[in-house]
């Protein structure tokens, strides 16, 4: 696996507890939600687990997080700047992390594999869908 896409998920994982040694939000992860690749627009990506039971694969989660862009991208130019990002403080830091060509602009194409990567992450049990309880801290 690439380094960069490892360093960003430490990152990601890591933020919760770097936010609180910074003084920033109890709680709180660049990813949104409890921990979710939302955290720059807001939301919790358990939203996007309908079934209970069953969960939710990552084609459900990735689009929640779509939806959550597409909400975000107030220009409609397909891409994401800062100044369209109205999340915690906090979020500078993934939006600088996911921005993979350096060119100051999200797409989806650059926020989908770290969607990946916070997908296999949390599902615990490795049987490709989300459950509620997955998503609980333990």
């Amino acid at each position: 696996m690439p380094r960069i896409p490892l360093l960003v998920l430490f990152l990601a994982l890591a933020a919760p507890s770097l936010a609180l040694a910074q003084g920033g939000t109890p709680g709180w992860s660049p990813w949104g939600g409890p921990d979710s690749p939302g955290g720059m627009f807001g939301g919790d990506p358990a939203d996007a687990i309908a079934d209970p039971v069953r969960g939710a694969g990552h084609d459900q989660v990735w689009g929640w997080l779509r939806r959550r862009f597409d909400l975000a991208d107030t220009d409609r130019s397909g891409t994401l700047e800062p100044g369209e990002i109205r999340a915690r403080p906090e979020a500078r830091a993934t939006f600088r992390a996911a921005d993979a060509d350096r060119d100051g602009k999200l797409t989806l194409e650059e926020l989908r594999p770290l969607s990946e990567q916070w997908f296999r992450a949390h599902d615990r049990n490795g049987d490709g869908m989300l459950t509620r309880r997955e998503l609980s801290r333990p």
